[in-house]
């Protein structure tokens, strides 16, 4: 029997940075995986780093045309599936071996295997028993299943096998409107590939702002996305190269044909099967519950990352992370951070932080929003797209910026110029005194607020 001051489930974004912050720290730490390549979790095998990729590499060709006006010939410009796959798997090898190296350098031991709670003080992994005084669960999330069309990893597909395909399909339906749906909708379009995204809602990203919502929805059909909104698939039938599926709208029945279907509608938490309640842990649909400081309704064990309900974001679990290392280690226990920028990587961007109109309006806030559309930015036309917009959200009395959101080239980069201005409460006096350069992007930020 092993006996460790802190044991971390989970070697994902949330896991990996705990580990490491509790053993700089002097604790002696034990981080399981259930296997050596699951090391960076989620984020680094099936999501964020690879997905990125993906659309790195699609980037130009969604910009043949104007490249094209450019002088460019794009005539010869071919894609090879394989070759992005592959490329794919050498990039997260090296990621990985690089997170492994640094948690043996840190001193965490690692153990590989299902971890579950024997009791509050101990689990049991791979026919051994592991304890310590306290615990960090940060398990992730899967797939969530749609409740009618099961993957079967060749017609209908998750994410996650989008990374194992070695061609590119004539035609696609993406069920589920989110960031994850919408990334995938660019890159395929960008392929050439017949896209049509069926939202269950009455709106794509429907965690942002209504404006952000509708103009993302008008470019994606610019580029030939189809878009069904309140969309509900009801029917489908197998053939041999293609699914029928039926599909009720706001008007009406559509039905269609794919050769490949990609289920899109988030991710579940992972907490089933780690004998949750044989350690005393509250869960409410499959999420951990925690209080303010991220501790379970056991004393002496944490959950982070997606497995509690907060935003499920690498982001969120590295700062989750941080503050579970320094409530483990310090007397006094602090909260983390409320201010997270939300980004999606399709194509235009779409990025937030802040209070959004929502937020706003339910909280009964007077406020201002001040708006710059990309048309009158000298950078953005240079670039070859000027769609879009930068939206300040301001108290009404005091201008101090309480949020923003942004929809067009580069918001996941210029958002934390707004998440600065949000986190130390600048107001619209402040950034009418600062200097933006010229020509750029950012510094629209600077001429909507000199208007």
């Amino acid at each position: 029997m092993k006996q460790y001051d802190v044991v971390i489930i989970g070697a994902g974004p949330a896991g990996e940075k705990c580990s490491a912050y509790l053993a700089t720290e002097g604790k002696k730490v034990c981080l399981i995986e259930k296997n050596e390549n699951h090391i960076g979790g989620t984020c680094l095998n099936e999501g964020c780093i690879p997905a990125k990729l993906y659309l790195e590499s699609v980037a130009c060709l969604g910009k043949k045309k104007y490249l094209e006006s450019l002088g460019l010939s794009m005539q010869e410009a071919r894609f090879d599936m394989s070759v992005l796959k592959n490329k794919k798997i050498s990039l997260l090898d090296q990621i990985r071996k690089g997170a492994t190296l640094g948690i043996k350098k840190s001193g965490v031991d690692t153990i590989f295997g299902l971890a579950s709670f024997v009791d509050e003080k101990s689990v049991h992994v791979e026919g051994e028993i592991i304890q310590a005084d306290k615990f960090v669960i940060a398990t992730g999330s899967i797939h969530r299943p749609h409740p009618l069309l099961k993957v079967d990893k060749k017609q209908i597909i998750s994410s996650d096998e989008v990374f194992e395909l070695e061609k590119v399909p004539e035609s696609i339906l993406v069920v589920g409107g989110g960031a994850i749906g919408c990334e995938f909708a660019t890159f395929f379009n960008s392929l050439g590939v017949s896209v049509h995204i069926a939202e269950f809602t009455s709106n794509l990203v429907p965690a942002e702002d209504a404006d952000v919502a509708k103009t993302l929805k008008r470019e994606l059909e610019r580029k030939g996305i189809k878009v069904t909104l309140s969309a509900n698939v009801t029917s489908f039938v197998k053939n041999e190269n293609s699914v029928e599926i039926k599909m009720e709208t706001a008007r009406g029945v559509i039905e269609a044909s794919y050769e490949l279907i990609l289920v899109s509608i988030g991710r579940s938490p992972n907490s089933a099967n780690i004998g949750l309640e044989n350690a005393k842990i509250k869960s409410e649909k499959g999420f951990i519950v925690v209080d303010e400081h991220l501790k379970t309704t056991n004393p002496n064990i944490y959950a982070i990352g997606d497995v509690i309900p907060t935003p499920s974001l690498a982001h969120v679990a590295y700062n989750e992370a941080k503050t579970v290392a320094y409530n483990i280690i310090n007397k006094s226990q602090k909260e983390p951070s409320k201010i997270i920028p939300f980004v999606t990587f399709c194509n235009p961007q779409v990025a937030s932080v802040g209070l959004n109109e929502k937020m706003l309006k339910k909280q009964n806030i007077e406020y201002v929003v001040i708006k710059q559309f990309f048309k009158s930015n000298s950078k953005a036309k240079i670039k070859g797209d000027d769609g879009g917009f930068i939206k300040l959200l301001c108290d009404k009395e005091s201008k101090i910026i309480l949020g923003g959101a942004i929809i067009g080239q580069e918001a996941t980069e210029i958002i934390h110029q707004i998440l600065i201005c949000v986190n130390q409460k600048l107001t619209i006096q402040d950034l009418k005194e600062m200097i933006f350069a010229h020509p750029t992007l950012s510094e629209s930020l600077w001429e909507m607020v000199e208007k």
